[in-house]
């Protein structure tokens, strides 16, 4: 039930976007981004430790005509062994600025919610005797992106821009004890915009 709900926000979200996009005539920005993911955070005393994979693709809705403030939807996958895997989807609104014409700065901060599969049965406590849980668990999200990029790379299609990022993601509702766990992502990406 949650998987088809996660789904059908994430393709409400994208439709949304393109239609005011039509409206606008304002071109979409897609992206597509794979790397780590640990359960980390600089600002925290932890350790880099457990890396997995995470990859997502997205859209971005430019809301300027320098094409450097736009809302970005976003759909991903994280893989991991231990936690088991999940799906996210993300609404991010961002900042890009651009400085000495191709160096594409990123600053981003959003909402998402992600629902994780056991990779075991759990148990319950319900009071008296352990019980079989649920097998899913739905978090929120409150990403942080931060990037670096190089737009500029021109072909006859459009306008590529490659990119490398941090995003910390707080994770909420995981566990009483566990409210907010970070989570972060290590990301290799490039953004794809058409030419006019």
């Amino acid at each position: 039930m949650k998987l088809n709900l996660i789904i059908i926000l994430s393709f409400l979200q994208l439709s949304i976007a393109l239609a005011v996009t039509a409206q606008q005539r304002k071109p979409l920005r897609f992206e597509l981004a794979a790397g780590a993911q640990s359960y980390y955070a600089p600002f925290l005393k932890s350790e880099l430790s457990g890396l997995q994979t995470v990859a997502l693709a997205g859209v971005q809705k430019s809301l300027n005509k320098k094409n450097t403030v736009g809302l970005s939807f976003r759909l991903g996958y994280n893989r991991h062994t231990k936690q088991g895997d999940a799906l996210f989807t993300q609404a991010l609104f961002q900042y890009n600025p651009v400085v000495a014409k191709h160096v594409e700065f990123g600053m981003g901060i959003g909402a998402g919610y992600q629902l994780s599969f056991y990779p075991s049965t759990p148990l319950k406590w319900n009071g008296t005797e352990w019980v079989e849980g649920k097998a899913t668990k739905g978090v929120i999200q409150v990403p942080v992106l931060l990037s670096i990029g190089y737009r500029g790379i021109k072909t006859k299609t459009g306008l590529f821009t490659p990119y490398a990022a941090y995003q910390v993601n707080p994770l909420f509702r995981y566990s009483p004890d566990l409210t907010p766990l970070p989570s972060s992502y290590f990301l290799l990406g490039v953004k794809f915009s058409k030419a006019k």
